[in-house]
């Protein structure tokens, strides 16, 4: 009975610190914007009127959704109709939904970061409660930044940071000598630069993240309900492959399907669905390709579903929301992928002068460039970890980035972002502690 509470006492003060993190969201709930001032949210309402609200569910599984323009998503419909019940027009209700959504994203994603990082990040951590705060920094973090609460962090320049750090570990370990730290940065300085390069790129990245009116936008929930959805999913997936049970696989496969009629990205979660089955094949022997098979049968169900059901032609809603250009969309998807593209195109538009040194961001530009150095040694020593988190990212933003930009399209991206920027603050941090450390071996 004891060793039951010593189990669930730290889990319950983890899940608590998420739901916590999240509290900055309320705001939205709580805002004054009144639901009809949206002309889509307007058309959703008078949508589900006009079809008697919940008595009306069933015919929002054959057809169009709410807006009519083109789209699948009955599981969104459903969502929206229980909320039209409850709180008929009361705005603060449909966005407590939105709110409560993110709050169980986070804690999903948790529960991954936690699992991934046992596996894919051993080398950087070793004690169990360490691969814990990792997971639960993750999904602060994340928290943070759906709920828009990371903005006052941006003023803080991440060197004063990585700076702070040196100064409070180097104290503890009593290596501020001055021969001591001669003869380290001698040895060591090009491993401090990679490490404090990577810390830089994780914090920027993450500090600037965010999302204005994820919460407060009702027609979020597609992106909101469909990203909740897929955690979870992913999540079930993992417990079917390390127990076995049919439950689980079960469980992962109606999370799927449902994450699907909520949304049209999930479709691009069953490469990762493939990448992760192959990197278990062993652990999990043939649940490996149960489990992908399942996610592919549904993925390709769900497409024959839609085109029987709709028009293969695009809506013009849908011809609208297309970009002019498609490369513009790739270049695009590119510089989200990697930041530092976005530096090229700014030396590369500006040339390259001496004179150009006379002004700041010529300097701050060259800095973080010569900073990513430490990414790409991060990448190189966990690249299981950034791979599949980078396959993320991309897989999902790759339909979007030929659209006109949304807030709400960066959402389910913005796990593969916030796994690897963590992993940036961590790889930096853990390597300037070891060295540190090793300094105080040789002194």
């Amino acid at each position: 009975m004891r060793a039951g509470l010593q189990q669930v006492a730290p889990n319950v003060l983890i899940y608590c610190s998420i739901f916590l993190a999240n509290l900055p969201g309320l705001r939205q709930v709580v805002a004054n914007a009144p639901l009809r001032s949206d002309t889509d949210t307007a058309a959703m309402l008078d949508a589900m009127r006009e079809t008697g609200g919940l008595a009306g569910w069933w015919q929002w599984l054959t057809g169009d959704w709410f807006l009519h323009n083109g789209f699948y998503r009955p599981t969104t419909c459903l969502s929206l109709l229980i909320d039209y019940t409850l709180y008929d027009e009361s705005g603060w209700g449909y966005r407590l939904t939105n709110w409560l959504l993110a709050v169980l994203t986070a804690m999903g994603f948790y529960l991954i970061l936690h699992w991934l990082a046992r596996r894919w990040l051993s080398h950087l951590f070793v004690e169990e409660w360490q691969f814990g705060l990792f997971a639960v920094a993750g999904a602060v973090a994340l928290s943070l930044q759906q709920t828009s609460a990371l903005y006052p962090l941006r003023v803080i320049s991440a060197w004063w940071v990585i700076g702070l750090y040196v100064v409070v570990v180097g104290t503890l370990l009593h290596v501020w000598r001055s021969e001591t730290w001669q003869a380290l940065l001698r040895k060591h300085g090009w491993q401090f630069w990679l490490a404090a390069g990577a810390f830089f790129w994780g914090w920027d990245r993450a500090v600037h993240s965010g999302f204005g009116r994820l919460i407060v936008w009702v027609p979020s929930r597609t992106a909101l309900l469909a990203t909740c959805l897929v955690v979870w999913s992913i999540w079930s997936l993992i417990r079917w492959g390390g127990s076995g049970r049919c439950r689980h696989l079960i469980a992962s496969g109606l999370l799927y399907a449902a994450a699907l009629g909520a949304y049209e990205q999930p479709l691009t979660i069953v490469p990762l669905a493939a990448v992760l089955a192959f990197a278990m094949r062993k652990e999990w022997g043939a649940r490996a390709w149960a489990a992908l098979g399942v996610f592919t049968t549904l993925a390709v169900a769900y497409l024959a579903l839609r085109f029987a059901l709709l028009p293969v032609a695009l809506s013009g809603y849908q011809q609208q929301q297309l970009r002019s250009n498609p490369t513009l969309g790739v270049l695009h998807l590119l510089q989200t992928l990697l930041p530092v593209l976005i530096h090229f195109r700014y030396w590369m538009t500006v040339g390259f002068s001496p004179y150009l040194f006379f002004f700041e961001d010529a300097w701050h530009t060259l800095i973080a460039d010569l900073a990513f150095l430490g990414v790409l040694a991060a990448c190189w020593r966990s690249w299981q970890w950034f791979g599949w988190w980078l396959l993320w990212q991309g897989a999902t933003y790759l339909p979007m980035s030929l659209l006109h930009p949304f807030e709400h399209y960066y959402y389910l991206p913005q796990l593969g972002q916030s796994a690897m920027d963590l992993a940036l603050v961590a790889w930096g941090m853990q390597s300037t502690f070891q060295l540190l450390r090793s300094a105080k071996r040789e002194r």
